[in-house]
């Protein structure tokens, strides 16, 4: 998954511009690393109402591959505001952007909002590796990231700071569902 992974941020790197990857990888992103989570999604009681398995939420990381199984339940957010449903199929991963890879990117990049949605009585399993900056690590878009006569949207962060603003109260976890990193690191435009 670690191989992976940093084939897809080099691929990501050079979706913002050729070279980036080649420019950025090594300074910024070679000390990332991961883990897997293992999310077990019991059964609703009742089908009769739309049961949220988990909430609307975006995920921390620089990006995140998630394998799903055929029960399925994952929707991602439009731009309209509309909840789209990412059907399973076999044999493939989602691979979503995260909070770090926005705020890195200077919001060329957009973290997903998404969340589960138990649509059948049967206990749903997915598989979900983060791949995240080291803890210390400052997230700050480069000057090049951000571009001549841009605004820079974020301040600089540490990311176990951004990290314990998400933690919930549930020593451990960090699900703190409808905050996003421009909630703890967004530029407020001054009017």
């Amino acid at each position: 998954m670690a191989d992976l992974s940093e084939r897809i941020l080099k691929l990501v790197l050079m979706s913002l511009e050729d070279g980036f990857d080649r420019l950025f990888y090594d300074g910024e992103f070679k000390k990332c690393h991961g883990y897997l989570r293992i999310n077990n999604y019991s059964a609703p009681e009742s089908m009769e109402d739309e049961v949220e398995g988990l909430g609307m939420h975006t995920d921390m990381s620089c990006i995140t591959i998630l394998y799903q199984d055929e029960i399925g339940g994952l929707q991602v957010k439009s731009d309209e505001g509309k909840w789209i449903d990412i059907s399973p199929s076999e044999g493939t991963l989602v691979v979503n952007i995260g909070d770090m890879m926005q705020a890195w990117s200077n919001d060329k990049l957009r973290s997903s909002e998404h969340r589960v949605v138990l649509k059948q009585p049967l206990n749903r399993f997915s598989l979900a590796f983060f791949w995240c900056f080291e803890d210390d690590k400052v997230v700050m878009a480069p000057d090049e990231v951000v571009g001549e006569g841009n605004k820079r949207m974020y301040n600089p962060f540490e990311c176990l700071e951004y990290l314990k603003f998400r933690e919930n109260n549930q020593r451990g976890r960090f699900e703190k569902v409808g905050y996003t990193v421009k909630d703890f690191a967004g530029i407020r435009s001054q009017l």
